[in-house]
């Protein structure tokens, strides 16, 4: 699994061991289903309510599908939480419905 933090500014190193660090241990599980993860974080700047940071998070499987969130809030960490939160929702479900059906490609995301 290949996460890459993609970004226009140069990354803090902190803000990047810390994505790479919750990344992997937040999908620990589904890790065999996800071949490569790109985050990027963003800012509104013109915002009237605290929640101005924003995460996109965007996920390819080994099937070759892509999958994308964005999820706002008050800062990095607290998006990129939210953000895998959804992601491994997603995945665990989308994992479930496959083997239940039988096969893994035929019934992701629909």
């Amino acid at each position: 699994m290949d996460v890459i933090l993609d970004s226009k500014e140069a990354p803090e190193p902190e803000l990047k061991t810390f994505t790479e660090n919750r990344v992997k241990c937040s999908l620990k599980r589904l890790f065999w289903l996800v071949r490569k993860i790109k985050v990027k974080y963003s800012a509104t700047p013109e915002s009237k309510t605290p929640c101005n940071q924003i995460c996109f998070i965007e996920l390819q499987t080994f099937d070759h599908q892509h999958i994308e969130f964005s999820v706002t809030a008050r800062d990095k960490k607290t998006a990129l939480d939210m953000g895998l939160k959804k992601a491994y929702k997603h995945i665990k479900k989308v994992f479930h419905k496959a083997q239940k059906y039988g096969r893994l490609s035929k019934n992701v995301y629909v």
